[in-house]
């Protein structure tokens, strides 16, 4: 497929294509936290219309809202804060939750320098079922207070199908597989199909 011409899909389109690709009734094993994810990807194809600015600045408050209940504690936005490739910084964009580090700074190759750099890196989301067992893990737990336990972080893929920021969960109760599998889903297909750009990272 051409990346260059991007599939139009209308907001009852992305909630089907997503709840299709994920098997999300089958994948859960808990009902109340399949329904949970499933109203989120629905509350973000609501906002597919509003544009990438705004879909990505409300993004962080409708996963708190819809998963909050089960320990996702804390999630947002890191992009590079220059253009250097690979980043040697990434700062922190939109996000909910207590306040976290911000900038990150690149140590190393991988396995080095944490989650959020090696989801960059190497293009694909990343599961720590203990976020003390990932090298490199940089905890914000000092400056939160969160106590985290278990993490995600997605990729967020521009037009060219290169990422220019990650989605990053922090969570003081295990994760699982379906979590992991709809927000990757989610935040790939929405890279597919609306135009996310370094600029809509930007706070302010």
């Amino acid at each position: 497929m051409n990346r260059s011409t991007r599939p139009e899909l209308r907001s009852a389109d992305l909630h089907r294509f997503v709840l299709l690709n994920t098997t999300l009734e089958r994948a859960s094993a808990a009902p109340e936290r399949a329904r949970a994810l499933e109203g989120l990807v629905g509350d973000v194809a609501t906002r597919l219309d509003a544009g990438p600015g705004a879909l990505l600045r409300a993004f962080p408050g409708l996963v708190a809202e819809r998963m909050g209940g089960f320990g996702w504690a804390w999630n947002g936005f890191y992009a590079p804060e220059n253009e250097a490739n690979p980043p040697t910084s990434l700062v922190l964009s939109h996000a909910c939750g207590p306040p976290v580090c911000s900038p990150l700074e690149a140590f190393g190759g991988a396995l080095s320098s944490g989650m959020c750099f090696d989801a960059f890196h190497f293009d694909q989301t990343l599961v720590a079922a203990s976020v003390d067992d990932w090298p490199g893990y940089v905890s914000c737990d000092s400056a939160s207070g969160i106590g985290t336990v278990s993490g995600i972080v997605v990729p967020v893929r521009g037009p060219e199908g290169r990422p220019v920021a990650v989605w990053d969960l922090d969570a003081t109760e295990p994760v699982v597989a379906v979590d992991a599998r709809v927000m990757d889903v989610l935040l790939s297909t929405l890279g597919r199909c609306v135009s996310i750009r370094p600029a809509h990272f930007a706070r302010g």
